[in-house]
């Protein structure tokens, strides 16, 4: 009896084995170099699966460890997927090749979210060609340049908010987030968020708590990205359902007012959904709170951490951030067109971009495929995924020489001119660029001008020397908080 138990027990854990090893091969079996280190389950993704690493920061390593390869074979669990070193590779899938790889790899199941379902990032295929023909007209330089006068309001709160903490250690993520988000609710809610005048002020709360930690989650985020089916199978939710309930609330509210008053109808960027919510068919009602919500969390969330690190970055270096006061405060006048007229402003966002890199962001092979590169060929089968690993790319020494060093000089345009164009992916690249990218710039550069104009950044008891980002989770986060102190000119 106990030979027959033994028995099952080898051949139940020779085909277990079997199961999680069998597709090791893969790569191999194309002729594509695969990167060594894969376990058998889990692939590439141990220290991912032991939440010590991001899925990203894991890709980022494999990058800097396979040089030589225009691309490399790796798996994410058991699947295999090809990771892009090439940036010729990378422009082929994002532009040129753009018709075999046109939609991102993340997906969410539509009845378990029906408004992050409509993300345009997460749309695929049809839906999103069909959208984004739809919101661009939303997002402008024209329409942005509208928006400038409101921007330029909560700038006032800022400075009168920053006034009462002068020479205190400030925690300048959070001060930038109560600036993204009253910024975000002016000109997508059409709201006055008050995140500046009230400590229980909603918007701004309510937003907070979106997601309900799982954007800084890093076991949620690596089940979002690679197990897609636990969304589906637990019907569990990113987005907390008491704020989404509160945003469904002021949108409908905001909506039937202004349906009711259209002529004190303000041209802001929930007026332009609900036109064509009344205009277009097709476009419901989850349309426009999925749209809204969008627009928070990129407008909101990315923004002020790219912002905070540039804030950083420049209390750090008093030198260029005195480069930057100069050229701001040789504007005739704070005009949006003046703004994004500032060269030495436009190299640190850039260079912000670069160091602190917010995206990530991986390919679905929409038909079989065959990529080439440096001789050799990698194909590519229909519904496989390709990998560009942002972070490491940007942090390739071999194209940006000393990258932890923050250097916006890498931006001039003599410098630029000598790196291939897929090498800078702070915002995407292609036709799936980020859609709020001139709007996030613009946000960004204000608040950072507005700063600089009025107030001098130094360094706190709290301020790092070298910022050390936590290496568990998907988008930058300071493992000591970003801290400085505001001094009035």
């Amino acid at each position: 009896m106990l030979e027959w138990v033994l028995l099952a027990v080898v051949g139940v854990a020779t085909l277990l084995y079997w199961y999680l090893t069998r597709n090791n091969n893969y790569w191999k079996s194309k002729g594509v170099y695969s990167a060594p280190g894969a376990l058998p389950g889990v692939g590439h993704l141990w220290d991912a699966f032991r939440l010590k690493k991001s899925a990203r920061l894991v890709h980022c390593e494999i990058y800097h460890q396979t040089k030589g390869h225009p691309a490399v074979g790796i798996y994410s669990f058991r699947e295999p997927m090809l990771l892009l070193r090439d940036p010729a590779l990378v422009q082929k899938v994002l532009i040129s090749d753009f018709s075999s790889f046109h939609d991102n790899s993340i997906s969410v199941d539509e009845k378990t979210e029906p408004y992050l379902s409509k993300n345009p990032f997460l749309l695929k295929g049809q839906k999103w060609k069909v959208m984004r023909q739809l919101l661009a007209p939303a997002l402008t330089p024209a329409r942005i340049k509208a928006m400038f006068p409101l921007i330029q309001s909560v700038c006032e709160d800022f400075n009168n908010y920053m006034d009462k903490h002068l020479n205190e250690d400030v925690n300048v993520q959070k001060v930038a987030g109560l600036f993204t988000s009253d910024v975000v609710a002016k000109c997508a809610f059409g709201l006055d968020g008050h995140a500046f005048t009230d400590p229980n002020a909603e918007f701004y709360n309510q937003g907070q708590k979106l997601w309900s930690g799982s954007f800084y989650n890093p076991l949620t985020m690596l089940l979002f990205t690679y197990f897609p089916i636990f969304n589906k199978l637990f019907k569990k939710s990113l987005f907390n359902k008491e704020v989404v309930d509160f945003f469904i609330s002021i949108i409908r509210q905001t909506k039937d007012y202004r349906e009711r008053n259209p002529d004190k109808a303000p041209d802001d960027y929930i007026q332009f959904l609900i036109n064509l919510h009344n205009k277009k068919e097709g476009f419901t009602f989850e349309d426009i709170i999925g749209q809204s919500s969008t627009f928070y969390t990129d407008g909101y969330e990315t923004s002020s951490i790219t912002s905070s690190f540039a804030l950083y970055e420049l209390t750090v270096n008093p030198d260029l951030q005195d480069a930057v006061r100069e050229e701001v405060q040789g504007m005739d006048a704070f005009t949006f067109e003046n703004i994004n007229s500032l060269p030495i402003l436009d190299r640190v966002l850039q260079e912000t971009l670069r160091k602190y890199s917010v995206l990530s962001f991986s390919k679905k092979c929409t038909n079989d495929f065959i990529l080439q590169a440096g001789g050799k060929s990698f194909p590519v089968r229909e519904g496989e995924i390709v990998i560009i690993p942002v972070y490491g790319l940007h942090h390739d020494p071999d194209i940006y020489p000393d990258p932890e060093k923050f250097d916006p000089d890498r931006f001039l345009p003599e410098n630029v001119k000598q790196r291939h164009p897929a090498t800078h992916l702070g915002f995407g690249g292609g036709p799936r660029i980020c859609i709020g990218n001139r709007f996030a710039t613009c946000q960004i550069k204000i608040l950072i001008a507005n700063i600089l104009a009025n107030f001098r950044l130094v360094r706190c008891g709290k301020t790092v020397d070298q910022m050390r980002l936590s290496p568990q989770h998907t988008v930058p986060v300071a493992e000591k908080g970003v801290w400085a102190q505001f001094q009035r000119l």
